[in-house]
């Protein structure tokens, strides 16, 4: 085919591409097939008669606005990071009263800041040509090039999470319901990862949470803003965490987030509004003040001037109480309870999401892991793979040897 083509450049040019492709195919094709296969049961509710709170022991006048998810320009703008310069997401993080503003880029930890106390290390990971099975990396060591760019199996997702949890401090499924890269079914199977990013402008993860916790995975939550354009005012201050830590130090902030003591707010404004009021209304934002077990009556309360509307859910997202207008929230935990999280709506259309009550048969909770690499039938499945490609390379041979 390439004899064809009279101009030398040009043929040598399709030659080397020909070779690339070929090469980045057999690449991806390894990667999908050495996935090793895991074994998954589906995992139980909470039961035990201790409770876990990861508020107990919370400062209320220690809490500190983080947000993980911020694209900047990176890779010839390829990965969607538009405009967004670093000193302008500098800018209006901090116009907005942030203590913490990541940047996540794609495949790639940027090391803007990294002078400053605050830093994280922390990118975006996976390729996702067709679904988004995407992971946010905090506290991330190195990039993983690894990945699958196609379609994702359940040992797939797993087994990314497992090599991502190896190499960050925390795996975070990102997006969860951005074009159905994860699936509501998968969180019934897949563990090894402590938080999950429950809102997000491209999905609210809620329902995935609740799957998750109702089959006893200790899960908490994180909000982001996933920021593609910081200049677009749309695009700002729309989801955050807050995390109660007197130390902006790494291990202090991981420690707030592995404890679960942190809560996602839903900081709703309209998007015909001036950019003056997210501000103005940001620096009067409400913040939770007690979360409390006492005995088996969980108390809640913020300094906002009152409560709207306060919902404490339950096992399958079942709503167990609902209550408008009041100054603190109460809720007796009933023996049938596996876990309860609390949802505020508070004045001006702000959401609190907390991180859930579980129950547990130890004073120290324990963690379910409903996943693990099936041995016999990854080997079966790997001695197949390698008689198949030695019948095929035996086939290529065999034909150049008649050719000759």
């Amino acid at each position: 085919m390439y004899k064809r083509i009279k101009n030398r450049g040009l043929r040598w040019l399709l030659i080397v591409l020909t070779l690339l492709i070929g090469l980045l195919v057999c690449y991806w094709l390894f990667v999908y097939l050495i996935t090793p296969r895991y074994q998954f049961r589906e995992g139980r509710p909470f039961r035990g008669e201790y409770f876990y709170n990861p508020y107990q022991n919370m400062d209320p006048d220690q809490w500190k606005q983080y947000n993980f998810h911020c694209h900047s320009r990176k890779h010839l703008g390829l990965t969607n990071g538009r405009l967004s310069k670093e000193q302008d997401i500098d800018s209006i993080y901090q116009t907005l009263g942030y203590d913490h503003y990541g940047i996540s880029d794609y495949m790639h930890i940027n090391t803007h800041g990294n002078d400053r106390p605050d830093y994280l290390p922390a990118y975006e990971h996976g390729y996702g040509f067709f679904r988004k099975t995407h992971q946010l990396c905090i506290g991330a060591e190195n990039v993983v090039w690894m990945d699958y760019p196609f379609m994702q199996s359940l040992d797939m997702k797993q087994h990314m999470l497992n090599v991502l949890q190896q190499h960050s401090r925390f795996a975070v499924p990102a997006h969860a319901p951005f074009t159905t890269g994860y699936k509501l079914s998968d969180m019934r199977y897949l563990s090894g990862y402590r938080l999950l990013e429950i809102g997000n402008p491209y999905g609210t993860a809620y329902d995935y949470w609740d799957v998750a916790l109702s089959t006893g995975h200790r899960v908490y939550g994180i909000g982001d803003d996933d920021t593609h354009k910081v200049l677009n005012p749309n695009e700002v201050g729309r989801f955050f965490t807050m995390i109660n830590t007197a130390s902006m130090a790494a291990d202090s902030v991981y420690d707030a987030l592995d404890r679960g003591c942190a809560y996602t707010v839903d900081f709703h404004i309209y998007y015909d509004k001036p950019f003056e009021l997210k501000v103005e209304r940001m620096q009067a934002l409400p913040h939770l003040t007690r979360c409390e077990l006492v005995g088996d009556t969980l108390v809640v309360e913020t300094d906002a001037r009152i409560i709207e509307i306060a919902e404490f859910i339950g096992q399958d997202g079942k709503v167990l109480q609902h209550e408008e207008r009041l100054q603190q929230a109460r809720y007796v935990i009933q023996p049938d309870d596996t876990y309860v999280r609390v949802m505020l709506r508070l004045p001006n259309l702000t959401f609190f999401y907390l991180n859930p009550i579980t129950r547990h048969n130890t004073p120290t909770p324990q963690d379910l892991s409903t996943a693990e690499i099936n041995w016999s039938q990854t080997i079966l499945f790997y001695f197949v793979y390698l008689v198949v490609v030695a019948l095929c390379i035996a086939r290529v041979v065999k034909n150049l040897k008649q050719d000759r």
